[in-house]
């Protein structure tokens, strides 16, 4: 991405395709949901944000001062739930793209605390989106959902793909969202609706506020969040763990394709990774690099984190938390449909990231 909002030259085809069209984007307070709002503002979009939480004082994109992104939407309190209110918002809003962000879990360590709700966000959220596009005059030409890799369960062999890899997810967060990502295909075939489905993997990059379960900002709330820098945190289940990880600009580029292609409609893609790692070499990159950032302002702080490396805790909960071993998505689908390939370096990415939360919580919001 340039300043400009605009798209490197292989995609410059979306740079005018999105200029004046009507735009919701669900959930657009939540990390994923708000760069995409961000990315579709710059390409000129008429945006309007459907979030349960839309409070000025919320850590979200959407309020950064800097940004004044919140001017430049519409901005509508709701519940996905409510499916009266995903009704009138759709019927009125007589939009070109809907893109489906909000969930009320995005984390299993949350998700298995409160099954109802998850389930009721995350599955039932979707269809009443569907359902209001299925009743509306004016149909959207596309309604993107984000799924995850967890729809899949255990791996066997060396990847996911789309069409050959059994959906087997059993956790309360990876079925609901993949009773959702079955309603998908279902609405496209049974009601002809352009639904599209992304299965995405680990997604990192600058205002993820969710330091108390996603392992990149929780990281960084140990390092940065104290006067003192302390280890993070390594729960001894997820040793043998391997994820992808994505640059969040990567992943905004990709919806966007999808979103542009019509051969698209009706599909589900899996999200090329950027980097594949096991979460212990992750964790520990993490901390490299946090090193090198920090040798920038305060070299004896840089030690300091240097010295504390990461630290190796049991998991504590009343719940069984059942975490996939491995997850790597096979991305040949998605770069043969759209010719979506990764463009940010993992390092350098991971870094401009890390400098964003050293800035953000050493300033206490301030750095936004």
């Amino acid at each position: 991405m340039t300043n400009s909002g605009r798209l490197p030259v292989e995609y410059e085809h979306l740079n005018e395709f999105f200029d004046a069209k009507n735009v919701l984007v669900t959930g657009g307070f939540g990390f994923v949901g708000g760069h995409v709002t961000k990315r579709l503002v710059d390409l000129g979009a008429n945006v309007t944000v459907v979030d349960i939480n839309t409070d000025p004082q919320r850590d979200s994109i959407m309020n950064c001062a800097s940004m004044d992104l919140r001017s430049k939407v519409l901005v509508q309190k709701a519940d996905v739930v409510d499916v009266n209110a995903m009704k009138e918002i759709i019927h009125e809003g007589r939009f070109h793209f809907i893109f489906h962000f909000a969930a009320y879990a995005s984390v299993i360590e949350k998700a298995v605390s409160a099954p109802y709700d998850t389930i009721m966000a995350n599955t039932m959220g979707w269809v009443n989106v569907l359902e209001a596009c299925r009743t509306a005059n004016h149909k959207p030409n596309m309604i993107f959902l984000s799924s995850t890799d967890k729809v899949y369960g255990e791996m066997e062999g060396d990847s996911y793909t789309e069409h050959l890899t059994p959906l087997r997810g059993i956790g309360v967060y990876d079925s609901a969202k993949l009773a959702a990502d079955v309603f998908s295909r279902t609405y496209h075939e049974a009601f002809g609706l352009p639904t599209v489905t992304l299965r995405m993997c680990n997604i990192y990059g600058p205002y993820d506020f969710n330091m108390g379960y996603r392992l990149l900002p929780k990281a960084m709330a140990n390092i940065f969040g104290n006067s003192e820098p302390t280890a993070p945190e390594l729960y001894f289940d997820a040793i043998e763990h391997h994820r992808d990880y994505l640059y969040v600009d990567d992943l905004v580029t990709a919806i966007l394709l999808l979103a542009h292609g019509k051969k698209c409609r009706g599909e589900v893609y899996n999200l090329s990774a950027g980097t594949y790692l096991p979460t212990p070499q992750m964790l520990k990159t993490i901390v490299e690099q946090a090193v090198q950032v920090e040798k920038e302002f305060d070299s004896d702080r840089a030690e300091k984190i240097l010295n504390n490396g990461i630290s190796i805790h049991v998991r504590s909960t009343g719940a069984t938390v059942h975490a996939i071993t491995k997850q790597h998505l096979n991305g040949s689908k998605i770069e043969d449909a759209t010719g979506f390939r990764s463009q940010a370096d993992f390092l350098s990415s991971l870094r401009e990231t890390i400098r964003f939360y050293r800035n953000y919580l050493k300033t206490k919001n301030e750095g936004c």
